[in-house]
């Protein structure tokens, strides 16, 4: 009787929904028991004959202690073994945290993504979506460098909006892709400016008004046009330069850029 406990209570335990909780949480605490108590011979009892549920709870037991190399193992196994169960679910959608926690970005978004492909309607879709964009914001490399990683993620939180408006995650992620589009915008300004003191001037003007195209809300607007204005300057375009530079001082008339302007 005391090699399989959580069998035990599996056929005691069968009052519905309360039931069936107190039923997991005792077998959760037989297996904790079982793995702290140092009798691998019970543990590996416990499992084998408790199946799905138990190999579930004791990768929970392991996830909750931090032994992720533990919970990995007999999360795959779960899904091996057991594809059709309730469990598979839960193991891939755990699989994924366990590979974003342990940076394993590429492993945890390709989880995310197959757990929202197959299962777009449950109710952790949301979150599964939302994580698939935390994935490439954890990739977001420095602002002079490539920010490919940084489009994707605007794009995985644009799906959160686009598919679960009404999650507690849609929020989330439009504060998040605000912070990105700042950030392409002043990966824009980086290069238009490197271009302006190589007086690679036309390149410049490609950059800047690029932003003011794009990213109008990035928070950058004024030294753009400052910018601007300065580069059509170098290049003879004395008329365009002071559009430009009028636009400066009626939007932002306290900019310490609008007081440079034609300087």
């Amino acid at each position: 009787m005391s090699s399989t406990p959580c069998l035990a209570v599996s056929r005691r335990e069968t009052g519905g929904v309360s039931g069936g909780r107190r039923r997991l949480s005792l077998c959760a605490l037989v297996l904790a028991a079982a793995l702290f108590s140092g009798c691998a011979a019970t543990n590996e009892e416990i499992v084998e004959k408790g199946g799905d549920e138990a190999l579930f709870h004791r990768a929970m037991v392991y996830y909750q202690n931090t032994k992720l190399e533990h919970a990995e193992k007999d999360l795959k196994k779960l899904m091996d073994e057991y594809p059709l169960s309730k469990y598979a679910l839960e193991a891939q959608l755990k699989l994924a945290d366990i590979y974003y926690s342990v940076t394993r970005y590429e492993d945890a978004n390709a989880y995310y993504t197959s757990f929202v492909a197959i299962h777009p309607s449950h109710p952790k879709a949301p979150y599964a979506q939302f994580q698939k964009g935390m994935c490439r914001l954890r990739e977001v490399l420095s602002v002079d460098r490539d920010q490919t990683s940084t489009q994707k993620a605007i794009f995985s939180f644009e799906d959160v909006i686009a598919r679960y408006p009404d999650s507690p995650y849609a929020g989330k992620a439009r504060s998040i892709i605000t912070f990105l589009r700042r950030r392409l915008a002043e990966r824009e300004f980086y290069v238009g400016k490197f271009y302006f003191k190589d007086k690679n001037y036309k390149g410049a003007l490609y950059r800047f008004s690029g932003i003011l195209r794009d990213y109008p809300d990035a928070g950058i607007t004024d030294k753009a046009l400052y910018y601007l204005g300065k580069s059509y300057s170098r290049l003879g375009e004395e008329k365009r330069a002071k559009e430009v530079f009028a636009r400066l001082r009626a939007r932002f008339p306290d900019s310490p850029y609008a007081a440079s302007g034609e300087k």
